[in-house]
């Protein structure tokens, strides 16, 4: 019970001096402060003295401000191509104009080149198809808002590129920009296929086409006349088989273009860039190299082509002719092959699979020059007296036409085909001489009533 008022009794203090406290405080903070007053005089400073400084007439000649702002409209950029564009040089084809010539360009990502002439514009467009969007190429060229224009600097091109920008409050001007871009090896890419018409294009193409060089044509040496002077000193290579056969004539320089499904001669001069183009690079005595390159002149393909060897024997086709006897001064009668030819000097026969045919028209003619018709060719020349003895000379080419060998015949009298006969009859008689005896009966006819 005392413990309770003692406890009571501390409360009751604790609270009063606190309230006391408070009081006091808040009486302290209401009580008004006298502070003293000051009098504040201002001096007076001098500026110090710039070192910059100058007189108001100097001030007075300035003609204008050294800065001046000028109006710049908000537009878009012209993109930054250099990340995209590829650059993979010139025409590089032998006929290519040196002057002009054709460039390449691409965009990474779609590396299928795009031909322009320097100076000429190639547009541009923005495939948003694709994810992100690429740059291509504008199909046909069509004209866009963005284009380059190109120049062969050596190993680079100077590219301008070029937009045009429309703005409401100034209406339509053009931003550009310059930069070079280098050269980059252009590699077929994704195992795509370059065709000549129905030949896929590498190493073995010649081989596919049944290329075969003989080498220098003798015989049109010799015999061509004006319309085959072009050929002379030049090597023949035949192409195809059978009714499809062709020949062309190279030298070291020379171009064929691949058109309508053949290779054809054609001049430096000539227009030729619509078409592939091959070009023999060098000739040595067993092997040509040459270059193939494609329309766009940035597909090249070396290929090489083994010279052909043939093997023949001169000396045993002579011997097939036989002197028989002379109908006139300049008709002569051969037995070649068993079989009696009637020859006079011009005369040109060829020796085929079904022996030796003597060509008398103009057509058989053309089938020998074109290589329709192929065999050993011997050719009458004239006759003339050596030693004391007519011979007929000519000329034999082998079947391939690059070699020719004089051929003397000599006009004497030969083994006929029926003196062979005899002789042959009469060595059978000598092996048996007692032939069996063949009784022949004669049986009687009857009598018609």
């Amino acid at each position: 019970m005392i413990k309770n008022w003692i406890n009571w009794i501390n409360c009751t203090l604790a609270a009063a001096v606190t309230f006391f406290l408070l009081a006091a405080a808040v009486f302290i903070a209401m009580r008004p402060v006298d502070f003293p007053e000051y009098d504040v005089v201002a001096r007076k400073t001098a500026l110090p003295k710039n070192t910059f400084a100058r007189t108001p007439e100097q001030y007075l000649s300035i003609s204008g401000p050294a800065l001046n702002l000028n109006f710049s409209p908000l537009c878009m950029d012209i993109p930054d191509l250099r990340r995209h564009l590829v650059y993979y040089g010139k025409n590089g084809r032998p006929d290519a104009e040196t002057d002009n010539p054709i460039m390449h360009f691409a965009f990474n990502g779609n590396k299928i080149p795009f031909s322009v002439s320097p100076g000429n514009r190639l547009y541009i467009a923005c495939d948003k198809t694709q994810t992100p969007p690429q740059f291509v190429f504008s199909p046909d060229n069509k004209e866009t808002s963005l284009w380059i224009q190109a120049t062969v600097d050596g190993n680079q091109a100077l590219i301008t590129a070029e937009m045009k920008i429309e703005i409401e409050e100034e209406g339509e001007f053009i931003s550009s920009a310059e930069f070079p871009l280098p050269e980059k090896e252009f590699v077929r890419f994704g195992g795509g296929v370059w065709e000549l018409g129905t030949y896929r294009v590498d190493g073995t193409l010649l081989a596919r086409q049944k290329a075969r060089w003989h080498g220098l044509d003798r015989f049109l040496e010799k015999h061509g006349g004006e319309e085959f002077q072009d050929v002379i000193n030049k090597h023949r290579v035949d192409f195809g088989a059978d009714e499809e056969a062709y020949s062309v004539y190279l030298s070291a320089g020379s171009y064929l273009i691949w058109k309508d499904n053949r290779w054809q001669n054609v001049k430096p001069d000539e227009i030729s860039l619509d078409y592939p183009i091959l070009s023999v690079k060098k000739i040595d005595d067993r092997i040509m190299n040459l270059e193939l390159w494609d329309v766009d002149g940035k597909g090249k393909m070396a290929l090489n082509l083994i010279r052909a060897n043939e093997a023949w024997t001169p000396k045993k086709i002579e011997e097939d002719f036989k002197f028989i006897g002379a109908r006139t001064k300049s008709q002569l009668i051969f037995e070649i092959q068993d079989e009696r030819i009637l020859l006079r000097p011009s005369d040109w026969l060829v020796l085929t699979e079904d022996g030796w045919k003597k060509l008398e028209t103009p057509d058989e003619i053309d089938q020998y020059v074109e290589r329709k018709l192929v065999g050993p060719m011997f050719v009458f020349d004239q006759i003339e007296r050596k030693d004391d003895r007519q011979v007929v000379s000519g000329t034999l080419f082998n079947a391939a036409r690059t070699e020719a060998v004089a051929m003397e015949l000599p006009l004497q009298q030969g083994v006929t085909a029926i003196a062979k006969k005899q002789l042959n009859e009469k060595k059978q008689k000598e092996r048996n001489p007692h032939p069996t005896q063949v009784v022949k009966q004669k049986i009687p006819v009857p009598k018609h009533t």
